[in-house]
């Protein structure tokens, strides 16, 4: 148990590492800098707003967090826009480490080590924590650990459901439920029913009791803020959260025109560094470990047929899977599984000074501090494959769970103005002030929202839809023959995100 804690400890240490430096990041981060930008200057709380329009893409819960967090922290914070999804990490680490294992365990096999059920949970944590995708997420301003949080709180009261004909928990799982949709989508009850309908095939039972609490805490909840939301945003908001946020994305190309098996191709990618494990344990564990079995499908099947595709969707299906490994670290498989971990972080370790990179990002291969992440993965390898070569399952799994962990704090310390320079937008900010001109000039065209955490608060009113005839234009060089740009000239470039980005100036 000691153990168990001070490795919990740990986990959320090294999540806390790069906020204290780290720029918001291209993409989704500086978007959602943008929309509680606007929350803030235009006191649009309860609806939302990117660019003076109704944001639709994600419900308001994330954004009312942050936006009482920047009163605290403050507007350009970094903190403000992480703390959600670090409480949503330490959230999920509690929930893996209490979530009940009613399932006895067969024998131990010849040579085997089984875990002691006292141990699984914080084993199952620990698994949980040091998925990349998961840890990696809990540093950011995305809404994904919060809400695989309340699937997982979900999950598990619907099994203390089944078990225990407990229809108090299944009122719970519906109230997580409903929290989960305001945080990121109609995908949470989907998910839900989908495994309530896999646990009473499985089990060829349902329990007998009033089930209206719950399906009415399942739909009221969320609907105490659509409603009034659709009557404020009008029927343009109205036409894209049902239809183009909604059945726009399980029907059209939104983000990957991928097939149904796209996301068991990309298992190796957003279960790293627990794929072999995982696929050891499904094979051994499958039998006796059904409701996880269950789980894992019910995440699997409804974001496999939609069309819409991103390896993040995938965040809700690695706590079940943590619990299959958490009972499956025995014998000969997880040695294996180990053992060959071991060699692909040393193979990265060797390989990764000869990679071959573009400029500029090339020079980032001659840094000293470059050639010390890569020597982590290699010392990290080596003693993940001896622990796993003594028969020692329970050690090798947990150096093979912290080398990446320990690499990547070594890097969000040394190595975090690199990725500043490289992922955010504070070279763009900079080559915007060299302009001198003022904000209500510049027009950014197809380039990311100006989000930097020293950023001048004048540069808040650039324009990001044209007006008039701005002195300056920002454009992504890719996009640039899209507009007319007679009567400027190129006066700078940057590189964010490895895209250029041009500044012209009339």
């Amino acid at each position: 148990m000691p153990r168990a804690r001070l490795l919990g400890a740990v986990l959320l240490l090294s999540v806390v590492a790069s906020p204290w430096r780290r720029e918001l990041f291209v993409g989704d981060e500086t978007k959602y800098g943008q929309v509680v930008r606007e929350m803030r200057t235009t006191g649009a709380f309860f609806l939302p707003t990117l660019n003076g329009t109704p944001f639709t893409h994600k419900p308001p819960v994330h954004f009312w967090l942050i936006d009482l967090l920047t009163y605290l922290f403050g507007l350009y914070s970094t903190w403000a826009f992480v703390i959600p999804s670090l409480l949503g990490y330490a959230f999920l680490l509690w929930l893996m480490w209490r979530m009940d294992a009613p399932h006895p365990q067969p024998p131990s096999p010849p040579g085997g080590e089984r875990v002691a059920e006292g141990r699984v949970r914080g084993i199952a944590a620990f698994i949980c924590g040091t998925s990349l995708l998961i840890w990696g997420s809990a540093q950011t301003a995305r809404m994904d650990v919060s809400f695989t949080a309340f699937i997982t709180l979900a999950a598990w009261l619907l099994q203390r459901f089944f078990d225990r004909d407990d229809f108090r928990a299944l009122l719970g799982a519906a109230l997580a439920l409903a929290v989960a949709t305001l945080i990121k989508g109609p995908m949470a009850p989907v998910i839900a029913l989908l495994l309530f309908a896999l646990e009473w095939w499985r089990r060829r039972r349902v329990p007998r009791g009033n089930y209206l609490p719950a399906l009415a805490a399942l739909i009221v909840i969320p609907l105490l803020w659509l409603i009034p939301a659709l009557s404020i945003g009008g029927d343009a908001y109205a036409h894209d959260v049902l239809m183009k946020q909604t059945v726009g994305r399980a029907v059209s190309t939104w983000t990957h025109n991928a097939p149904p098996w796209f996301y068991l191709l990309r298992s190796p990618a957003f279960l790293f560094p627990w794929f072999l494990l995982a696929v050891a344990a499904i094979a051994t564990r499958w039998r006796e470990r059904r409701f996880e079995l269950n789980w894992i499908l019910a995440v699997l099947i409804p974001y496999s047929l939609l069309a819409s595709k991103l390896d993040v969707y995938m965040m809700a299906l690695i706590p079940p899977v943590a619990l299959l490994i958490a009972h499956s670290l025995e014998g000969r498989f997880t040695r294996m599984a180990n053992v060959a971990m071991s060699i692909v972080f040393i193979a990265i370790g060797l390989a990764g000074p000869f990679l071959k990179i573009k400029p500029p990002e090339d020079a980032l291969m001659r840094l000293v501090a470059v050639k010390i992440l890569f020597a982590i993965f290699i010392i990290g390898g080596m003693a993940a494959g001896l622990l796993a070569a003594r028969r020692s399952p329970i050690a090798s799994t947990l150096a093979v769970g912290l080398t990446p962990i320990a690499a990547l704090v070594f890097a969000a310390t040394a190595l975090i103005n690199e990725a500043n320079a490289m992922a955010s937008t504070k070279p763009l900010v900079e080559a915007v002030v060299r302009q001198r001109v003022p904000a209500e000039q510049i027009w950014l065209y197809t380039s990311p929202y100006l989000f930097t955490r020293d950023m001048p608060r004048e540069l808040e009113r650039v324009q990001y839809e044209r007006k008039g005839d701005p002195t300056v234009i920002v454009t992504a060089r890719k996009y640039a023959a899209n507009i007319d740009l007679r009567g400027y000239r190129k006066v700078d470039e940057v590189r964010m995100i490895g895209k250029w980005f041009d500044v012209y100036r009339r």
